[in-house]
This record gives structure tokens, C-alpha cells and sequence, in this order.
């Protein structure tokens, strides 16, 4: 149990850098390139922090586990809004001054929408799954479409570079900018798996089941790149990467990693999910709504009811596993 711990504050030092260089070669890649930095955290940063997602539910899938893969992801939906959102709002309050995130803000709710109607028969299947993943298409097609029209209209400052690449040439910079992105996300993948290992075989020594393990521990663990993006998103003045890794994470949870699992292996959802996880991932999409499209305001206060919502939803795990 000793090593577990000391994997897991390991896990947790390599979940910070990553995160750090993701979000610093994001934010300079966007405006190089003159993208919109909400359009990065929507596509390239939420990739990259949904990864752990898809990575343990597919191999959970492979080793004959794959109804972890629906809790999994719904789960880290919830995490994702209720938990990151929540301790990013009480570290600082969140202000979004684009409009752009309201056309994100839709995806999320409608693809929720539709993964609700997929599983209530109890199962996902092949051809629900290409449709969800046909989805990941069209949002990255729209978006890209988003990227070139914002392009023309919208001009943008050239950002501030790392003082020792300061008088590089630009191909020079793009090229170490993309290491940054490429190695931050590694590093997030690598030190999520080591957290998350560690964490569960703690929490099997403790003699927590394999359930709440599950729904809890896993989906929590798959949740901390998100969580480490948006606190150095913050501490960097980046919150238009943090708003859109959020709530790109959530899209690419369900279309990609859902309708990949789907689409290769059938995925079952087990009824508590079809009548208590994924309604409860629904709603807290739908409340956390009227904040980013009409107050365009996450306050301290907001930030304090969605961990509130976080716990209570943990403790009906722990009452009703």
C-alpha cells in the first residue's frame, strides 16, 4: 500500500506537467495559427485529456469488462462538469466573454440527449454506435468550418513565446509548440494510468467493491486530466481552453469513445445507468446551461452547488451501488 501512495502522488506530479505543457503549447499553436483558443480546447486539448477515458474503457472492453465502459464515461461526464467546473469557479470565478461556446454548450446536451435514447433498451448497439461516431465527424467539420470563417472576421495577437525560443523562425516555434501538445498529452495519458492503477489497488486493500470502484474511483481517475488542464488553463489566464476542454471533453466521451466501443464491441447499460447515471449526467448539462448562455458567469457560489451536486451524487453510489 506504501508504493501504491507513493504511485500515486507520482501519478499526480505527472498529471501537473503534462497538463502545464498541453496548455502552453495550445495556447500558442491557437493563436499561431490565428485559431479561436476555445476552438483548441473544444478539439485538440479535449482529445487529448479525453484519452485515459477511451483507453481504459476500450481495454476494459478487450478483457471482457465492458460494462465498465458505459459507467466510465458517463461518469467522467459528471466529474467533468460538477467537479472541474466546480473547484475552477471557487479558485477564480469564471467569465466567458465569447459567444462561441454557446454552439458547444448545444452539442453537449443533444449528444447526451441521444446516448440517453440509445441505451434505454439496455444496450448500445453496432449501428447506434457508427451513428454516434459519425457525430465526432460532423462536430469537427463544423468546427473547423467555425475556425475558418472566425479567420476572416477576427484579428488576433500574436502570442507571447517562451523566452528562449523568443528568435526562433516560425516552423521553428510551430514545431516545438506541437511537442509541447504531443508530450503534455502523453504525460497526462501516463500519469492518469499511474493515479488511477494506484488509487484502485488502495481501494481494493481498503475493501471498497468493485462497483463503486467503478463508477467512482475509475471515472474520477480518467477525470484528472481534465481537472490538472483547467487549474494551469486558469493560473495561465487561459480560460477559454478550460470552458471548451470541458464541455469538448463531455462531446468526445460520449461520439467518440462511446461510439467507438459501441461501434467495434455491443455495450451494454446496466438499468441503474439507464435510470439514474445518465439522467443525472443529463441534468447537470442542462443546469450548468443558462450560466454559460445567458450570464455567461460561473460564479464562486455556482462553483460551490456543483460540488455539492458531486458529493451527493458519490455518496448515492456509496448508499445505492
Amino acid at each position: 500500500m506504501i508504493i501504491d501512495l507513493i504511485l500515486f502522488f507520482i501519478g499526480l506530479f505527472l498529471l501537473y506537467f503534462g497538463a502545464d505543457f498541453l496548455v502552453k503549447g495550445a495556447a500558442r499553436l491557437a493563436v499561431m495559427a490565428r485559431v479561436e483558443p476555445l476552438i483548441v480546447g473544444v478539439t485538440v486539448v479535449a482529445f487529448g485529456t479525453s484519452s485515459p477515458e477511451f483507453i481504459v474503457s476500450f481495454v476494459a472492453a478487450l478483457s471482457g469488462h465492458i460494462d465498465v465502459a458505459s459507467g466510465n464515461i458517463v461518469g467522467s461526464n459528471i466529474a467533468n462538469i460538477a467537479l472541474i467546473l466546480g473547484v475552477s469557479s471557487l479558485i477564480r470565478p469564471l467569465m466567458m466573454q465569447t459567444t462561441d461556446v454557446s454552439r458547444e454548450s448545444y452539442w453537449m446536451v443533444v449528444t447526451g440527449l441521444i446516448f440517453w435514447i440509445f441505451a434505454v433498451n439496455g444496450i448500445i448497439s453496432h449501428l447506434e454506435g457508427v451513428v454516434l461516431f459519425l457525430g465526432i465527424l460532423l462536430f469537427t467539420l463544423v468546427l473547423v468550418r467555425q475556425s475558418i470563417s472566425d479567420r476572416k472576421n477576427k484579428v488576433f495577437v500574436t502570442p507571447q513565446d517562451v523566452s528562449r525560443i523568443r528568435n526562433f523562425p516560425r516552423w521553428a516555434k510551430v514545431i516545438i509548440y506541437l511537442i509541447y501538445v504531443i508530450g503534455g498529452i502523453a504525460v497526462l495519458v501516463w500519469g492518469s494510468n499511474i493515479t488511477i492503477d494506484s488509487a484502485t489497488n488502495i481501494a481494493r486493500i481498503l475493501g471498497i467493491s468493485e462497483i463503486l470502484i467503478g463508477l467512482s474511483l475509475v471515472a474520477f481517475g480518467t477525470s484528472l486530466p481534465e481537472l490538472a488542464t483547467a487549474i494551469i488553463s486558469l493560473m495561465r489566464g487561459e480560460k477559454a481552453i478550460l470552458i471548451g476542454n470541458v464541455i469538448g471533453s463531455n462531446i468526445f466521451n460520449i461520439l467518440f469513445v462511446g461510439g467507438t466501443i459501441s461501434g467495434v464491441f455491443t455495450l451494454p447499460v446496466a438499468p441503474r445507468m439507464v435510470h439514474i447515471d445518465i439522467p443525472l449526467m443529463f441534468l447537470i448539462s442542462l443546469l450548468i446551461l443558462p450560466f454559460i448562455l445567458r450570464t455567461k458567469r460561473i460564479s464562486r457560489l455556482v462553483g460551490i452547488l456543483l460540488l455539492v451536486y458531486y458529493i451527493l451524487y458519490l455518496s448515492f453510489i456509496y448508499m445505492k451501488p
